[in-house]
């Protein structure tokens, strides 16, 4: 049983590994294939809730069952299609978050200001480097993603290896 469980482990740091390896070398390439993955399952699901409704007959409920198969089937066509739109949507709704919390930010250290805090900088400049970041972005989705990506790789990496130098060091402990 112990055994079992740690060659489960062992193979888990490994696929670890491999996949923080991976998504360091070809971060692009991972997004589009994860991105081609959603996409072919959605087009899927769509088209299971389609042929749902031609099973199910006439009705109100079968006919949102169509509608929403349809909806679903086109959208794994799209996602399939256009897959950066998938990776790009992400960074830009986080962005444009960021950068209306931001503005409340600097109008708030402005208020500040007036009330005469004399640290009221501080705020107005983190406010700033805030719409920095969001600006970036909603106008470098793409690229701040794969930067993400690139740092999930190293997460994964780092815990496959950490799991493995773990295993060895309790199996030494245990021995003597």
């Amino acid at each position: 049983m112990l055994k079992a469980i740690r060659n489960s482990l062992v193979l888990l740091a490994l696929l670890y590994i491999v996949l923080g390896v991976v998504l360091i070398l070809f971060p692009a390439t991972s997004l589009n294939l994860a991105c081609l993955l959603i996409g072919a399952v959605t087009l899927l699901y769509g088209v299971v809730r389609i042929f749902g409704y031609t099973r199910a007959g006439e009705g109100e409920a079968s006919r949102l069952e169509l509608a929403f198969g349809i909806v679903l089937a086109a959208l794994g066509v799209f996602l399939l299609v256009c897959p950066q739109l998938l990776v790009s949507l992400i960074p830009i709704a986080l962005g444009a978050y960021l950068l209306v919390d931001s503005f409340s930010a600097i109008k708030r250290s402005l208020e500040w200001k007036s009330l005469g805090f004399s640290r009221w900088w501080v705020s107005f400049l983190v406010a700033l480097v805030l719409a920095l970041f969001g600006l970036v972005m909603i106008l470098r989705p793409f690229t701040l993603v794969a930067n993400l990506v690139v740092f999930i790789g190293v997460g994964f990496l780092f815990d496959g290896v950490f799991t493995l130098v773990q295993l060895i060091v309790n199996e030494r402990a245990f021995r003597n």
